[in-house]
C-alpha cells in the first residue's frame, strides 16, 4: 500500500506487530518471518540499488528483533524497532517510486518517456545489410515474464557497442529506448512493435537463474519438411539434437566465398536431417555446438529454408536464429533422450545413413506427380510417374570419379590423388552413371543416373561396367531392357544447367522407386483426367517426340489413350438399346483396326529413325546405298498409306 510520502510494506508493518505484541511468546517468530520478507525485498529490487547501506537495513533487523524479542518494554528496544521503521518506510518510498515506472511489454506504447522493463533475451540475429543500402542492423527478440514479446533493433556504429551488452537467455532492464510500429508488411502475429536501440538506451543486467522460456513455438516434424522444400516464401522451426558435423567447406557464391558446413540433427523418431550454417552463423553459433558436441546440444533453428538435397535438408539464411541448449521443456526432454540413448545414436554415427538420399522424409505413398508435358526448368525438382529406357543410346555407363565428393577426375583407378574440388586425398574409383529417357504418355524428357541408383537399374557396378569397357566387350543388357518395358517408376528429378546438343534440357535423377501394379493403374492426386495442351505447349512436345523412336511410341500411346477415353462417353441409352451388342462388336472391330494401323506407323516411324541414325554414322560410300534405300522404304509407306 502507498500513503503520500510514505510507503509501507509487508515487512514494515510486522514492525509495527511486534511492537504491539510487546513480549509476547510470538515476537521470535515474527521477528524471523519479517527476517524472510527482508530477503524476498532485496531479491525484487535492480541490481544498482543494492548497495552496502540497502542491504544493511533490510538485513540486520532480524538479529537485534530476534535477541531483544522477551524484553520489548526496555526503551533501547523500543528506539531501535522506530529508528528501523522509518528507515525502511523512506527506503520503500524512494524504490516504489522508481518501481512504478516499471512496465510490462504489453503496456509500452511509442513515443512512451520514463518506461522501464526486465526482458529475457529470446533471439540474437545476424548482423545484416539492408536491401539496396549500406545500413547494418541486427534484431533481437525479447520477451517478458507474461510471455509477451517485442522486437529489438540496433542499427550501425551503435551495433559493436551495444550488441555484446544483450547475451540470449539473460535478463535485463531496459529503460527509455524509441519504441515504433513495425511497419504492416513486416509484422507478424507476435511481433508488431520494436524497441530501436542506441548508445544512449539504459540497459542493466538483473542476475538471477535461468528459467524456463514462458513462450512457446510450433516446431515443424521432420516427417513434414517436403511440404517446404524449394519454396522461398516459406520457412520452417525445428528442434533436434546435434549428433555429428562434417567437413567445412568454402565455396565461391554469387562471386563471393562463404564458409559451410552441415550438422546432423536427430530427432526422438530417429530420423535425421543435416543442416547447412553458413557464415556467421558458423562462425557464431557453430562453434559453440562444435565445442559442445559430446554433450548432445539441442539447438532451436527458427525461420529455415528446406532445401533438396538428399532429398530433404535445411539451411539458415539471413533471418534465421539459432538457439543453442534454449532453457524450454521440449529441450530438456530432448536432451535428457539423448543421453538415455547413446549407443544407438552411435550406431547412427557409424551408418552415415544420413549423407545418402532419405526418401522417408521426401517419399509419402500418395506423393503427388507431374506430367512429363508440365515439367519446366525452372521448377527446383518435380515428381514424375514415367517408364526408363536406355536400350537406344550408345554408353559406357561408368566415369572414374573422387571417392569422396564424386566428382569426375582423370586419375587412374586406385591411384591416391588429392581432389580438386573437395581437397581431400584419396583413391580415384569408378563410379555408374549413364544416360536414360524419361517418358509417360505426355512426352520424354532425358536424364542421367548415378551411384547406387544406377547400379539397382543397371545390375551392374561400376567397377563390373569399367573392366567391360577396356575389354571391349558390351554389358549383357537385353534381360534389363526387357524387364524395364514392363515397370513404371516414381522419378525424382531436378535440370542442370548444361543442355543437349540439340538444345534439350537435362535432368538428373535424385531418386526413383518401382511402382506397384495396382498403384500404377491408379490415377494420380494431382493429374487432370484428360491431357489438354496448349498450342504452343503442343508444338513444342511434339518437336521433343520426334527425337528418339521413344519420341514417336509416346504419341501413339497418346492418340490410344484419346481413343479408349471415348468409351466413357457412350451414352447409357445405347447400351440398354436390343442392338447394343452388335454396336459393341462393331465399335470394337474399329478400334482394333485403328490400333493396328497406329502400331505400323510407330513401328515405321522408328525405322526410319533409326535409319537416320545409320545414315549419320555411315561412311560417304555407304550413305550412297541408304539414300536409295531410303528413297524405295518412303515410296513403300506413301503408297500404303493410300
Amino acid at each position: 500500500m502507498v500513503i503520500p510520502f510514505l510507503s509501507f510494506s509487508t515487512a514494515d508493518f510486522l514492525l509495527i506487530i511486534i511492537m504491539i505484541c510487546g513480549n509476547c511468546a510470538f515476537a521470535p517468530l515474527f521477528s524471523l518471518f519479517y527476517c524472510s520478507c527482508s530477503f524476498a525485498r532485496q531479491k525484487e529490487l535492480p541490481h544498482k540499488h543494492r548497495s552496502s547501506f540497502s542491504l544493511a537495513i533490510l538485513n540486520l533487523p532480524s538479529f537485534p528483533v530476534y535477541w531483544f524479542g522477551f524484553n520489548l518494554h526496555c526503551c533501547y528496544s523500543r528506539c531501535f524497532l522506530l529508528l528501523l521503521l522509518f528507515g525502511s518506510v523512506m527506503l520503500n518510498f524512494f524504490v516504489q517510486a522508481e518501481m512504478s515506472n516499471l512496465l510490462p511489454i504489453g503496456d509500452i506504447m511509442p513515443a512512451m518517456k520514463n518506461w522501464s522493463c526486465i526482458i529475457t533475451v529470446q533471439e540474437k540475429q545476424q548482423v545484416t545489410n539492408s536491401m539496396g543500402t549500406p545500413t547494418k542492423k541486427q534484431k533481437f527478440v525479447f520477451y517478458d515474464s507474461e510471455g509477451s514479446k517485442v522486437e529489438g533493433i540496433i542499427f550501425n556504429a551503435d551495433i559493436p557497442r551495444m550488441s555484446p551488452m544483450l547475451q540470449v537467455y539473460k535478463r535485463y532492464k531496459i529503460s527509455n529506448a524509441d519504441v515504433r510500429n513495425i511497419p504492416l508488411k513486416f509484422q507478424t502475429a507476435e511481433l508488431t512493435k520494436q524497441w530501436m536501440i542506441t548508445s544512449k538506451t539504459v540497459i542493466d543486467e538483473i542476475d538471477g537463474d535461468e528459467d524456463i522460456m514462458p513462450v512457446q513455438f510450433a516446431f515443424t516434424k521432420f516427417a513434414d519438411l517436403a511440404e517446404y522444400m524449394d519454396d522461398r516464401s516459406k520457412s520452417v522451426d525445428v528442434l533436434g539434437v546435434v549428433i555429428s558435423s562434417l567437413a567445412m567447406k568454402t565455396i565461391t557464391k554469387n562471386s563471393k566465398q562463404s564458409s559451410v558446413q552441415k550438422f546432423v540433427l536427430l530427432n526422438e523418431e530417429s530420423q535425421t536431417v543435416l543442416l547447412s550454417l553458413w557464415d556467421d552463423f558458423l562462425n557464431n553459433e557453430g562453434q559453440v555446438i562444435l565445442n559442445n558436441m559430446q554433450s548432445y546440444p539441442v539447438i532451436i533453428g527458427r525461420r529455415l529454408k528446406v532445401n533438396n538435397y538428399n532429398g530433404v535438408s535445411l539451411s539458415t539464411c539471413f533471418d534465421s536464429a539459432l538457439l543453442v541448449d534454449p532453457p524450454i521443456q521440449e529441450a530438456r526432454q530432448l536432451k535428457n533422450w539423448a543421453m538415455r540413448n547413446t549407443k544407438s545414436i552411435a550406431e547412427i554415427i557409424d551408418a552415415k545413413s544420413y549423407i545418402k538420399y532419405n526418401p522417408a522424409l521426401s517419399l509419402k505413398r500418395d506423393k503427388k506427380t507431374t506430367l512429363i508435358c508440365n515439367v519446366t526448368p525452372s521448377q527446383k525438382t518435380a515428381w514424375v510417374k514415367a517408364k526408363l529406357s536406355f536400350e537406344h543410346i550408345f554408353q559406357k555407363y561408368w566415369y572414374m570419379s573422387c571417392a569422396k565428393c564424386y566428382r569426375a577426375t582423370a586419375a587412374d583407378y586406385g591411384i591416391e590423388f588429392t581432389c580438386n574440388s573437395c581437397k581431400e586425398k584419396g583413391a580415384a574409383m569408378p563410379r555408374c552413371r549413364f544416360d536414360i529417357d524419361l517418358s509417360d504418355d505426355s512426352g520424354v524428357i532425358p536424364a542421367s543416373i548415378f551411384g547406387d541408383l544406377a547400379e539397382t537399374i543397371l545390375t551392374f557396378t561400376g567397377l563390373e561396367a569399367m573392366d567391360h569397357f577396356n575389354q571391349n566387350l558390351e554389358l549383357p543388357l537385353e534381360f534389363v531392357h526387357a524387364q524395364l518395358k514392363t515397370k513404371t517408376f516414381l522419378v525424382h528429378i531436378k535440370p542442370v544447367q548444361t543442355q543437349l546438343a540439340d538444345a534439350r534440357q537435362r535432368y538428373t535423377v535424385l531418386y526413383c522407386s518401382e511402382l506397384e501394379p495396382q498403384f500404377d493403374c491408379a490415377r494420380l492426386t494431382n493429374e487432370p483426367e484428360s491431357v489438354s495442351l496448349s498450342t504452343d505447349r503442343q508444338t513444342k512436345n511434339d518437336q521433343l517426340l520426334t527425337v528418339g523412336h521413344s519420341g514417336s511410341s509416346s504419341k501413339v500411346r497418346l492418340r490410344l489413350n484419346q481413343k479408349f477415353d471415348e468409351t466413357e462417353t457412350v451414352s447409357t441409352s445405347d447400351l440398354d438399346s436390343p442392338d447394343a451388342d452388335s454396336k459393341k462388336k462393331a465399335k470394337l472391330d474399329q478400334w482394333q483396326k485403328q490400333c493396328l494401323y497406329l502400331q505400323r506407323i510407330s513401328l515405321r516411324q522408328t525405322a526410319v529413325y533409326q535409319l537416320a541414325v545409320f545414315y549419320s554414322n555411315a561412311s560417304t560410300k555407304d550413305r550412297y546405298y541408304l539414300l536409295s534405300f531410303n528413297c524405295c522404304f518412303i515410296s513403300i509407306i506413301a503408297i500404303e498409306s493410300f
